[in-house]
């Protein structure tokens, strides 16, 4: 009769562990940094047409939004047509970085909402001028002035306590708390993570905006799935006409 072999036995405890160390690895390992714009031209991105032109019955209809890029910069503004710049792939979770230069036009410029309808009190309405970034169809890393109450925050199109104008939320006013912050007529860095029901906004390094929406509207479904990254076209009709412009550099992404 043959002696058999034992074999080692591994107690259960570090078998559980090891496996959990494996999961806890996978679910926080991201995926690779990757340009998001190639500073050449707008492959991987499509111009959507603005609203605008089509309030008075034969009126021309709106022309895309005139993006351009020069020396590695993509630019918006200073031009004819309102709309967005839409990447053709879609994200649900993950981590945005890019830097940005806004404009300043107006000097004299106000935070205080007054009137019944709201209307920004800046005495010079291009005060107002400002773009964003829109991700998952509902949410929108605003970016604006805070001298003109356009905050460098978390904002969403939703009927509720405290939104203004009827359906325009703050969940975030961001840069509202940080005096100084962005760098007028500089390049800021801005960086975008969404993971789930959790979305931070950090400028130049600093969180300014860290927030927890988990919508339960139907009409806010698609908040939860899924979306492209658009970047708003500044739109000069909201600004008094004024004819500044945005700039984007170095914009990369990874998933999460």
């Amino acid at each position: 009769m043959k002696a058999s072999l034992a074999r080692p036995r591994v107690p259960a405890i570090a078998i559980v562990s090891s496996i959990f160390a494996i999961a806890l690895l996978g679910a926080q390992t991201p995926g690779e940094w990757k340009p998001l714009f190639n500073g050449k031209d707008l492959t991987g991105w499509t111009v959507a047409a603005g609203r605008g032109g089509t309030a008075n019955p034969g009126a021309p209809a709106p022309q895309p939004a005139q993006w351009k890029v020069e020396n590695g910069v993509l630019i918006g503004g200073q031009g004819t047509g309102r709309g967005s710049l839409v990447s053709n792939e879609q994200y649900k979770d993950f981590d945005l970085d890019l830097e940005f230069m806004l404009s300043e036009p107006g000097t004299k410029c106000s935070a205080e909402l007054v009137g019944p309808n709201q209307d920004n009190a800046s005495e010079d309405k291009s005060c107002l001028y400002n773009s964003g970034i829109t991700f998952r169809t509902g949410y929108q890393v605003n970016i604006g002035r805070r001298e003109a109450g356009e905050f460098i925050g978390i904002v969403v199109h939703r009927k509720a306590p405290g939104a203004i104008r009827g359906n325009v939320l703050w969940l975030d006013k961001g840069d509202e708390k940080f005096p100084g912050l962005r760098k007028k007529e500089g390049w800021n860095r801005l960086q975008i993570t969404a993971k789930g029901q959790q979305i931070t906004v950090k400028l130049n390094g600093k969180e300014i905006a860290n927030v927890k929406d988990d919508p339960t509207d139907p009409a806010e479904a698609k908040w939860k799935e899924a979306g492209p990254i658009s970047l708003q076209w500044p739109p000069a009709g909201e600004s008094g006409g004024a004819q500044g412009s945005i700039r984007y550099r170095n914009v990369k992404i990874r998933t999460l």
